[in-house]
This record gives C-alpha cells, sequence and structure tokens, in this order.
C-alpha cells in the first residue's frame, strides 16, 4: 500500500447463505471453534415493509449469534438479512427453536431487549414485556404467541420462523484495524468449509471509520468524487443487478453538498442541513450514520460490493475507496494550505 490509509478502523458485512438443512448459528459456531471462543444469542432488530393499511412498517426481531474470544471481545456476527429471498423456499415448515418477534412499534422492541434473555424460548419471550404493560400473552394457532394490553390493543407478537430464515446470514465483523488481512479471510473460509454461498441479492458492505469525514469540504469533495464516478464503480466493482437497497444520492443532497454555503460551515453546523433533508441508508454510499453523528456506527458505509466469499477482492475493494478518500484529503490539504501562504504574504 503506497499510501496511508485515512480510515483505521473498517468493518465488513458478507451476505451469505447457509446450505439446505444449514444455519447462520452453524457458522457462528464454527468460527467460535476456531478462534477458542463462545457464542452468545441475541436479538437483531430491523425492519420490513407492511402490507397492513396505515402501516408501512413492521418492525422484527430475529435470531443472530455472536461470535466472542476467548477474552469475551466479539469478533463476528451472523444475523437475519430481510433482503435475502429468491434463494429460500417459503413454503418450508419452521425449524424448531427458530422464531421472530413482531411490532409496528419499535420502542416496544427496544423495551423488550432490555427485558428479555437472548436466549428466550418463543413461550418465554414475550413474558417480560407483558409483566410491564400487566399482561400475559396468549397463545394462537399455528404456534404464534399474541400479546396485548388491557384494551386488546396488539403490542407485538412471536411467531415460527417459516421458510428456510434460518438460512439466510449477514457475517458482520467487529471493527478491524486497516492493517488486519487475517481476520476475515478466517471467518469467510469458516463458511466455504461449510458450504455456504452467494445469494441471489447479495453485496458486501464495507464500513469505513467516519472521522476524517466530518469536515464539510471534505465529505462535500468526497460524495462529488464518488458521484461523478458512481457508475464506473458499479462497472469496476461488478454490483450485483438483484441487489436490492442501492441508489444514488438525491438531487437535493448533492445540491446541498456542492454549495459553498454548506462547504463553508463547520462540521457541527454542517449536520443540521444534511438531517433536514433524511439521507437514506439504502444508496451505493451511506452517510446517514455520518449526518446523525451515530456512536455505535459512525461510518460511511460502501454498499455496492457483490457477495463474495473471496476476502482478497474485499481488500482490493477496501484498497480503492481508501485510495480515493486519501487522494480527496490530500487535495483539501493543498488547498488549504495554498489559503494559508497567501494569506502569510498578504
Amino acid at each position: 500500500m503506497s499510501f496511508i490509509p485515512p480510515c483505521k478502523t473498517v468493518g465488513v458485512e458478507v451476505e451469505l447463505l447457509a446450505p439446505l438443512d444449514g444455519s447462520r448459528k452453524q457458522l457462528a459456531e464454527l468460527i467460535a471453534a476456531r478462534i477458542d471462543g463462545s457464542v452468545e444469542p441475541f436479538f437483531h432488530l430491523d425492519s420490513e415493509p407492511s402490507k397492513v393499511k396505515n402501516k408501512p412498517i413492521f418492525y422484527h426481531l430475529t435470531q443472530g449469534f455472536k461470535v466472542l474470544d476467548r477474552n469475551g471481545k466479539w469478533l463476528a456476527k451472523c444475523v437475519d438479512d430481510i433482503t435475502l429471498q429468491r434463494d429460500l423456499d417459503k413454503s418450508v415448515l419452521p425449524k424448531e427453536g427458530w422464531y421472530r418477534i413482531v411490532s409496528d412499534d419499535v420502542r416496544l422492541l427496544r423495551l423488550l431487549l432490555r427485558h428479555t434473555p437472548s436466549g428466550a424460548t418463543i413461550e418465554e419471550s414475550l413474558v417480560a414485556l407483558g409483566e410491564l404493560f400487566g399482561t400475559t400473552p396468549e397463545q394462537t394457532t399455528k404456534g404464534v404467541y399474541r400479546l396485548l394490553d388491557e384494551s386488546n390493543t396488539s403490542l407485538a407478537l412471536a411467531a415460527p420462523l417459516p421458510g428456510e430464515r434460518e438460512r439466510a446470514c449477514e457475517l458482520i465483523t467487529a471493527p478491524l484495524t486497516v492493517d488486519d488481512r487475517t481476520t476475515l479471510p478466517l471467518l469467510l473460509d469458516c463458511a466455504k468449509e461449510l458450504g455456504f454461498t452467494l445469494p441471489n441479492e447479495g453485496a458486501t458492505h464495507i464500513h469505513f471509520d467516519a472521522k476524517p469525514f466530518c469536515s464539510a469540504p471534505i465529505l462535500s469533495d468526497t460524495m462529488q468524487l464518488l458521484h461523478s464516478q458512481r457508475d464506473e464503480l458499479r462497472e469496476v466493482l461488478h454490483t450485483n443487478p438483484y441487489c436490492r437497497r442501492l441508489g444514488a444520492w438525491s438531487d437535493q443532497l448533492m445540491e446541498l453538498v456542492s454549495s459553498d454555503t454548506f462547504r463553508e460551515l463547520e462540521w457541527k453546523d454542517a449536520q443540521q442541513p444534511l438531517l433536514r433533508l433524511k439521507p437514506s441508508k439504502y444508496c451505493d454510499v451511506n452517510i446517514r450514520n455520518i449526518a446523525f453523528g451515530t456512536a455505535l456506527k459512525h461510518t460511511l458505509e460502501v454498499r455496492t460490493l457483490p457477495s463474495t466469499l473471496d476476502s482478497a477482492a474485499i481488500f482490493s475493494a477496501m484498497d480503492r475507496f481508501q485510495q480515493i478518500f486519501a487522494s480527496v484529503i490530500e487535495q483539501q490539504d493543498q488547498s488549504e494550505s495554498g489559503t494559508d501562504t497567501l494569506l502569510q504574504t498578504a
């Protein structure tokens, strides 16, 4: 690497598919065995489109598995990904022990996360939330448990997980130092050993530490450069045409970040107009976490890589973007240096 990478940590998410009769839990268990670690179950929060009138989104919790090293530090997570659909047989009956929890109010699910053991069975999953509301879950048809409040308003339901959803696996690394070239191959080798394959809609996402982009002119230059090269980058990266939830930045967002007014703002002031535009996560490059200053995931996310089990391909893309970011920062530094020189000689 002939340049200094500006982003000192990176995280990788690879969408994969377990073989028939396999599951993401098995991948977590094999990784843990390889590093003499352990597996910790947890609930993974996500959202999905709803077919219910006036409720465009449902939120759900599905079973995820966190791999901890021998010191108890998390290394990887294996979670469901709702975008993976075409390879799964929706007619297959649920497997024993697999379920999900659904609600139209994400706050209720966050409350449930704080009070429900992550290894709870479906029968136990709504009990703690029910206690907070003075009610108990009731079992309905097909093994579904429903929780109502005292006015018979639905709070949440827990249902067996059908349609091979346990096979869907988004493999998520912990933040890795930029020079770590061993962890990702280890994780992907475990997936290959178990016979994991690439989903029809699969993608790979790279999360770059957002710190270098917390500058209005640097973010502006980065976005303008990536926007102008969008088609070329998608071709070079072999972006999966079946991948969901991608797209260009909105015209309003590009107009904002390209303006001199935005570029002259201090970072805290620059965040406000970004927030007002509510940038979507589902773009080729996701800057939403930068705009919101999200503490747990303060990253710029590149979402256009195809799913792959080849770590070298991921590292190549990672280096390509680090070089793009480095060139933007270098040009900005030179611009500021030139301005300072002019001021000193004036």
